[in-house]
């Protein structure tokens, strides 16, 4: 039982919140409640929750040796010896393939695409993590990866202004992340980051926030403004209440000095 609930702390289950996004496209074409769509949607949440455990769960493998003399991250199962590498392997490996087989049969789409989100987060482990700017782009994709996945299981026609709003989002989220990360190490509260972390400067970071930033709220307003002639003609109401999500969420980080963690800075 105690090995057990090590392998679920190992799995991050209150990272799962993030995976909520895949009810992101049935939510704002008015069908979230509609029995087939919320079952279809319900189903690709649990996909992805096994997908990215079984993903953190490789990422901690490899990052054993950092983990270790990181403060934050050397209490997980894996950091601190209380799992072996083998049974943290045996375990992603299941959740990896049930998160396949799931998907498989959803439909071939979600198939295609939960394959991709878990090759991509592989190589991202193994290498392109280190690699500046191409380590938040990916992180991007996931966020849009799940948004996709779940317009296409519960076949809910998306916009190309939806799918712009999630990855702008995320490359928010992820360069908030960074930028974090980014000060911590040069207040030396981290004792050893990775080397990707030292290739930003909070210069840049600040550029490429504020960009995304502009893009993300003409992106959203020009959402809501094609749904409108669709499905909602009040949707366009929503525009301010999401400028200042955003700028809150900039307050969060820039006067609170929290944002290491998106998932918990955002609730």
């Amino acid at each position: 039982m105690k090995k057990f609930s090590l392998l679920v702390s190992e799995m991050r289950v209150k990272q799962w919140t993030k995976n909520l996004l895949v009810f992101a496209a049935s939510l704002f074409n008015g069908s979230l409640f509609s029995q087939e769509k919320f079952s279809a949607s319900l189903c690709i949440f649990i996909v992805f929750c096994f997908a990215s455990s079984g993903i953190y769960i490789i990422n901690d493998i490899f990052d054993l040796e950092k983990d270790k003399h990181n403060p934050q991250k050397s209490h997980r199962p894996i950091a601190s010896g209380n799992i072996s590498i083998k049974s943290a392997l045996i375990c992603s490996l299941i959740l990896l393939l049930s998160s396949e087989i799931l998907s498989f049969m959803l439909n071939q789409s979600c198939f295609y695409l939960i394959t991709s989100y878990v090759l991509i987060n592989i190589l991202y482990t193994v290498k392109l993590k280190q690699i500046v700017i191409i380590d938040v782009m990916i992180i991007a994709y996931g966020f849009t990866a799940r948004a996709i996945c779940g317009a296409e299981a519960s076949n809910v026609e998306m916009t190309t202004w939806f799918i712009l709003c999630v990855m702008f989002l995320s490359l928010f989220l992820a360069l908030e992340k960074r930028r974090h990360e980014l000060i911590e190490f040069q207040e030396s509260r981290i004792i050893k980051a990775r080397e990707v972390i030292k290739q930003y400067s909070i210069e840049l970071i600040d550029q490429m926030i504020s960009i995304v930033t502009s893009s993300l709220v003409i992106c959203y307003a020009l959402f809501t403004m094609d749904s409108s002639t669709r499905n909602n003609q009040y949707m366009s109401l929503t525009i301010p209440i999401v400028i200042y999500g955003i700028f809150y969420y900039l307050y969060i980080v820039h006067v609170k000095h929290k944002g290491g963690t998106p998932d918990e800075a955002l609730y």
